[in-house]
């Protein structure tokens, strides 16, 4: 990492969304480097030494004069998170996605400032997928009202890079797990994290299906990683690609039910206690998105940037686990 150090020394970082699960870890990697950092969120966050916080409405042009006429580099990672959220409310899930980077895009251009941006994304945008790895050369097809505004920001990000606007790189995050760092927010976010506390509650668990469909999960130490790589990265090589997009994933697939298996055997080992794992109906409202297979091909990544995964799954459970263990033992979960 001593390569990126020396890319970063002396640079003003950004994060939007800096309270969240990503964000939150994001901060806490930066904090390492030889840089100024700015937190950005909705509301007042708990002080944190060396680090600047800036109390800001994303969709408003000032505060995008603000950020872009003082940040080398930002990190955008606010906004809706959740595609059933979306679906509720479509005009505030566009409102959150595109109106802030449209202002970004603005605030660029009226400033004549081009920052490095990093745009949180998601590998749903591509749909329902049958070729498995999935290549970024795949068109995407979303189907959720989620993953339709991700690839609308994307769509405006790749436009006012080729422009020479700004200098954007999109990356679509697979299956993100892992421990939340202690000042997120977004303390247990993701299955992974709901089933393993539900272990340790020992409670049974239950699999939608059959189980068998593949998701492919990214431990969130290596996602940091993959934002500070791109952050870094020679610019011009992707954009001749006319592809600013990038899938941050392990690159292998793993089903549902062996997930759960490992996180039972990790619990066991420390409860006693297997547990049972039951098999049910999917619910009617289920989206359709949950139902697919999904492993990522990480080479373009991995060949324009260095990056790559460093965390097994096996390794990331057991962290997860060790994690959540510290709670103690058959404490209730909703």
């Amino acid at each position: 990492m001593a390569d990126i150090s020396s890319k970063l020394e002396g640079k003003v970082v950004s994060i939007t969304g800096a309270s969240g699960y990503i964000g939150s870890a994001l901060t806490q990697e930066l904090e390492k480097y030889p840089l100024k950092i700015i937190r950005i969120s909705r509301k007042q966050l708990t002080p944190k030494d060396g680090v600047e916080d800036w109390v800001l409405d994303l969709n408003k042009k000032s505060s995008w004069m603000k950020i872009v006429s003082k940040s080398d580099i930002i990190f955008h990672l606010s906004g809706n998170t959740s595609i059933y959220d979306a679906e509720k409310d479509p005009k505030e899930s566009l409102i959150s996605t595109l109106f802030p980077i449209i202002q970004l895009i603005n605030a660029s251009k009226k400033l004549s400032r081009i920052p490095r941006v990093i745009f949180s994304s998601t590998a749903t945008v591509y749909g329902l997928t049958e070729v498995l790895p999935v290549l970024e050369t795949k068109q995407p097809n979303p189907i959720t009202t989620y993953d339709l505004h991700k690839f609308f920001a994307e769509q405006q990000l790749l436009m006012a890079s080729s422009s020479n606007i700004i200098d954007a790189i999109s990356l679509r995050l697979a299956n993100v797990y892992g421990p939340s760092p202690t000042e997120s927010l977004a303390q247990d976010r993701g299955i992974l994290s709901k089933i393993t506390k539900r272990r340790f509650a020992l409670k049974n668990l239950q699999i939608y299906g059959n189980g068998e469909y593949l998701r492919d999960y990214i431990y969130i130490d290596d996602v940091v990683n993959a934002f500070l790589h791109a952050s870094v990265m020679d610019y011009g090589i992707l954009l001749n690609k006319n592809q600013i997009s990038l899938n941050v994933a392990s690159g292998k697939g793993t089903s549902v039910k062996e997930v759960f298996d490992l996180i039972s055997h990790e619990v066991e080992k420390i409860t006693g206690i297997r547990g049972d794992i039951e098999n049910v109906a999917w619910p009617e409202e289920v989206n359709e998105i949950e139902k697919r297979n999904y492993i990522a091909s990480i080479e373009l990544i991995k060949s324009l940037t260095g990056w790559k995964p460093s965390v097994s799954l096996e390794e990331g459970i057991q962290l997860l686990v060790k994690h959540h263990s510290k709670e103690g033992i058959g404490n209730e979960v909703s």
